[in-house]
């Protein structure tokens, strides 16, 4: 025989076959449902993976911004004309917004807490669509009066009780004086503004824990670093190229000096991080399909030794060795690939209502059902381990069977 035709036509016969419901049909059946399972598992939680990380880039991405420029040593660097000049001519900016950082505390009333002040200008609003992160009040950095307002973290407004008043009364910030000789002195080792809150936003739990948010002057102001900032943000226009952008902004930053960051980098621990569940995850899952492979050898070395009659009559016949082997093969192949391709299926639909319909809630975060995301990256991972491990789950029994045990008799 010089093409597979026969074979297939065998092998579908035996797959196919319904004569006898024996120990054959419930190993194949068993093995179908391993190989099911696993895929099933593997599509359902590397989806469930994605949609997590995508739900985690979300909630940074309103925070941090495309491109963040920071010095390399030290905490602030100071900024001059030249340098706003040159980011002027970077066309593909939208959005520039100057930082300037600082671990301040907090104290309303009778309640005190430690959190980074996040000085910026207006266009920081924008940039992170605060508006739609505002769980109270109004996204506004300055009163009609032009007096400064602060934007309070979620936790940390809990922490100091802010949101259990009816009206807002200025809150104190204390910011510790570099210059002071004397820090036993509680009066002498602070410096204390008083500024209203505007509102409070809820952005994840590491932001709302952290961040305060204060007009750049203010903060300015506070530390004595009027003119100094911690780092410039951008954002750019949609479609523009990070690494063009970089490699203008390289001219202005010199990487010596500075330290450019994309919003990937901003968080890259936090994503490895996820990345890393999400393979593990896939590794431990892969196992369940090796265990299937088991079933598989032993449904086709049950098989190949049932049908030793039909071998024999076959190679009596004339058919090749290639051709006894292919049929075998075939056959454990089909016992993969179906169940495998069944369990996508399934796999797929439960992930395709899970994201229209959510039909499982979740507590605890900014959606109201658990978040799904299928990737064609991943359902080609899987099918191509399916049939890695169809394959070798095939060729080891033919191959040794057929060797040994039948060829003798020819």
């Amino acid at each position: 025989m010089t093409t597979l035709r026969f074979p297939l036509f065998i092998a579908f016969r035996y797959f196919r076959s319904k004569k006898k419901r024996n120990v054959i049909n419930i190993i194949t059946l068993i093995s179908m449902l391993g190989m099911g399972v696993g895929a099933l598992a593997l599509i359902i939680v590397l989806s469930a993976f994605n949609g997590i990380n995508a739900l985690v880039e979300d909630m940074y991405s309103t925070f941090d911004a495309d491109l963040r420029i920071e010095p390399q040593k030290g905490k602030t660097f100071e900024l001059n004309g030249s340098i706003l000049e040159g980011i002027k001519q970077i066309e593909e900016i939208e959005q520039v917004n100057k930082v300037l950082e600082e671990t301040v505390m907090l104290r309303f009333g009778e309640n005190q807490t430690f959190a980074t002040i996040k000085g910026v200008e207006e266009s920081f609003l924008k940039m992170s669509s605060m508006d739609s992160l505002l769980w109270f009040g109004e996204p506004i950095l300055f009163a009609p009066d032009s007096t400064p307002r602060i934007l309070v973290g979620y936790m940390i407004a809990e922490r100091l009780n802010l949101y259990a008043r009816s009206s807002f009364v200025p809150l104190n910030v204390y910011a510790a004086k570099s210059e002071a000789s004397n820090l036993i002195q509680y009066e002498n080792a602070f410096r204390v503004e008083k500024i209203i809150p505007s509102g409070i936003f809820a952005v994840n739990v590491d932001i709302d824990a952290k961040y305060a948010v204060a007009p750049l002057s203010f903060v300015g102001k506070l530390l004595k670093r009027e003119n100094h900032v911690s780092a410039i943000e951008f954002q750019l226009l949609q479609g523009a190229k990070e690494k063009d952008v970089i490699s203008k902004l390289e001219v202005i930053f010199p990487e010596v000096e500075f330290l450019i960051r994309t919003r990937y980098q901003q968080n890259e621990l936090l994503y490895k991080a996820n990345n890393s569940e999400k393979w593990a995850t896939f590794l431990i899952l892969s196992f369940i399909l090796l265990i299937a492979t088991f079933n598989i050898i032993g449904s086709i070395t049950i098989l190949f030794l049932d049908k030793k009659k039909d071998v024999s009559v076959l190679l009596s016949m004339g058919t090749s060795k290639q051709d006894i082997r292919s049929i075998f093969f075939i056959e454990g192949l089909l016992i993969s690939t179906v169940g495998g391709l069944i369990g996508l299926f399934l796999g797929v639909l439960i992930v395709f209502l899970q994201g229209q319909f959510g039909f499982i809630k979740v507590q605890g975060l900014l959606v109201d059902s658990y978040p799904v995301l299928l990737l064609a990256n991943d359902l080609f991972l899987i099918i191509g381990l399916v049939l890695l491990i169809g394959i070798l789950a095939s060729w080891i029994p033919v191959r040794l069977l057929t060797r040994k045990l039948y060829f003798s008799l020819v």
